[in-house]
């Protein structure tokens, strides 16, 4: 995974300095380690800076000055052989990605993107428009983020550049970090005002003027359906289209790692890429698993010993109940002053975790990790009843909706009329998408900021009112995947790409297009999954009935670690009065330690949401919005900045 930045003047007169592009470049180094260039064109400047992990990524020399493009790429293509010879780009085996994004821009314009499949994203300079373009891929696996002010726009894949570089105070956004309290941040939204997100699967194009053309170039065709006469067609074609996801991901110029829970889809990516490279030349794929024997059922090495035993090669351990132990005094203790963390979420525990990935990696020589992340709730791990009932509703009448009713109450231990309600709810969210969005659990006392809105993206993300039930759900996912990735963190300590074969494109259509139940039956978890994959993953692993979810461990994290909290709560709280009652999370903190709460979590979010703001305020000017209401139902209501101050003054 490379890093790409840039700024983009409004008027051309306003030249952009070498030196102003460098120090934005300075941003990218620990995440492009491999080296880069800069280029300067009058109201435009684009740095690149490498991290190679395929072959191909060694020839790469960007930013790229072809005809009338100037132009960065960031990311992998997985549809080469298509592209090569549609394009045709020969010999395959020397030209780059970023030749083959640049090659299909200049096909087919802005139109090119849906061709692009696979991890990216792109910045570029159109001479002869006078545009600046911003993409991304289909699940927004890589991320771009721009900051706009009166000369223009600077940009940046990630966040760092464009806070240290923002001349003058940013402001908090407190809706995003309602987010971070509550399920996710909006896509497009930052933890600064200033800085937006670029939505995945949409280009963005800035003109001189100002002005921005934001235009979804990718969405689920609501047409695509896939109907086969056995069982065994739709297990045929998901092991096709798996195996091709996961094969794509192998492109590598050196060893893999996978990360491996003993869950069925890290399980299945393992075998699966063992399979692929079978009998061919290619990288070793290691193992990366975590364990935790204090949990309850946590202990999860009888599942990865049966993966490792089948596979003839051990793999690599980390145990979270040492890992608890080693990281005590700093578990919730900010960050040390010698680094920058421009999200909430790190604590100085978070550095030891990432150096651990780390010496891994290094003793690997790996940079890739592969994740199974999205297996759980494309292929029915996570189970949701009503798509199917609505499709029963809608087009097979009464008399099937109540018997998969009966059967789906039976199975789950839930009432009609809950089920019931999910599937009318399902139905009109086709005219009203933000019933998708709406956040439907209860607020936290604490708090004196709203679950924060869905967020402008997700009314341009699909073809809502077009799709089926089953369709509606499968881009309701994508979209929540996007934002879990969207808000995802670069490790602390060195860098690594990670890879989702799951998030693969062809397969995600495939999924959204064949029958629900296909997927998913009452009683039957991962149907098609399973069917389609006996024989390659062991049955111990592929058949379990479920996996461990730490559950305990937020809550003991809160106990063992009551001292150091006391110490954090003796402070003033910068956040006290404008995003939380401290005084009443001091009460939330009590009653935990006491046993009485369902939101350990929650409550280590607020102390997360703390660490960061005191540790924020030692590195970057931040404007920290202050209310002024008369009541507390007031202030909860509104998240309207009525004076502001610093953060450094609140000290």
């Amino acid at each position: 995974m490379s890093a790409i930045a840039g700024i983009f003047r409004f008027n051309r007169l306003d030249r952009i300095s070498p030196a102003e592009l460098a120090e934005l470049a300075r941003g990218l180094e620990r995440l492009g380690p491999d080296g880069g260039g800069e280029m300067i064109e009058c109201e435009v400047g684009i740095a690149f800076r490498a991290f190679h992990t395929t072959p191909q990524s060694h020839l790469e020399s960007q930013p790229l000055s072809r005809e009338d493009l100037l132009f960065a790429f960031d990311g992998r293509l997985d549809n080469r052989k298509e592209l090569c010879a549609i394009l045709n780009a020969y010999p395959e085996e020397t030209t780059t990605d970023a030749d083959l994004a640049f090659f299909a821009y200049k096909r087919w314009g802005s139109a090119c993107f849906s061709e692009l499949e696979g991890d990216w994203a792109v910045s570029l300079w159109d001479r002869a428009r006078k545009q600046l373009v911003l993409a991304r891929d289909v699940f927004g696996v890589r991320r771009l983020f721009y900051r706009r002010d009166d000369r223009g726009i600077t940009w940046s894949t990630a966040l760092e550049p464009l806070v240290q570089t923002h001349p003058g105070s940013l402001h908090l956004d407190l809706e995003y970090i309602s987010g971070y309290l509550y399920p996710r941040p909006p896509i497009e939204a930052t933890p600064y005002q200033e800085i937006r997100a670029c939505p995945p699967s949409s280009v963005m194009r800035f003109d001189s003027r100002g002005l921005v053309e934001t235009i979804p170039y990718w969405n689920l065709n609501p047409h695509s359906k896939i109907w086969y006469k056995s069982d065994q067609d739709y297990e045929r074609h998901f092991r096709e289209l798996f195996q091709q996801a996961v094969g794509g991901r192998l492109r590598s110029d050196r060893p893999i790692l996978a990360e491996l829970s003993g869950g069925v889809d890290s399980s299945s990516i393992v075998c699966m890429a063992d399979f692929v490279s079978a009998g061919q030349p290619s990288v070793p794929v290691e193992t990366l698993s975590y364990f935790d024997p204090d949990e309850p059922n946590g202990d999860e090495r009888p599942y990865i010993a049966e993966i490792e035993q089948y596979r003839n090669r051990p793999g690599h351990h980390i145990s979270m109940a040492e890992f608890v132990q080693e990281s005590h005094p700093d578990r919730f203790a900010p960050l040390p002053e010698d680094h920058l963390s421009t999200v909430p979420g790190f604590f100085s525990s978070s550095l030891r975790w990432d150096t651990k990935i780390s010496e891994v990696q290094r003793g690997t020589n790996a940079r890739i990790i592969l994740s199974g992340l999205g297996g759980d709730e494309l292929l029915g791990g996570v189970q949701y009843e009503a798509p199917e009932l609505a499709e029963c509703l809608c087009h097979q009448g009464l008399t099937a909706f109540f018997k998969s009713l009966f059967r789906w109450s039976v199975a789950r231990n839930k009432t009609a009329f809950r089920l019931v309600r999910e599937t009318v709810q399902l139905l009109r969210a086709c005219s009203d998408q933000e019933l998708l969005g709406a956040y439907e659990g209860g607020t936290l006392p604490w708090t004196l900021i709203n679950p924060p809105h869905p967020g402008i993206t997700l009314r341009s993300f699909a073809s809502w009112k077009e799709l089926a039930p089953w369709g509606l759900c499968a881009e309701r996912i994508r979209f929540a995947l996007a934002q879990q990735l969207s808000n995802t963190e670069s490790p602390l300590i060195g860098a690594h790409e990670k890879r989702y074969p799951y998030l693969d494109r062809s397969l995600f259509v495939f999924l959204a297009s064949i029958p629900r139940t296909q997927l998913l039956q009452p009683g039957k978890r991962r149907w098609l999954m399973r069917r389609a994959l006996r024989g390659l993953v062991p049955d111990p692993v592929l058949f379990r009935r479920t996996k461990w979810f730490g559950y305990r461990r937020p809550l003991v994290a809160l106990r063992q670690e009551q001292t150091a909290i006391e110490r954090i709560f003796s402070e003033p709280w910068l956040s006290d009065g404008v995003i939380l009652d401290a005084s009443l999370l001091k009460r939330s903190f009590e009653l935990a330690l006491q046993g009485s709460t369902d939101d350990a979590m929650a409550l280590i979010s607020a102390l997360a949401i703390e660490q960061w703001l005191r540790s924020l305020v030692r590195h970057v000017q931040i404007a920290m919005p202050m209310t002024n209401f008369k009541s507390e139902s007031d202030l909860k209501s509104s998240t309207l900045v009525q004076t502001e101050t610093t953060l450094a003054e609140r000290r």
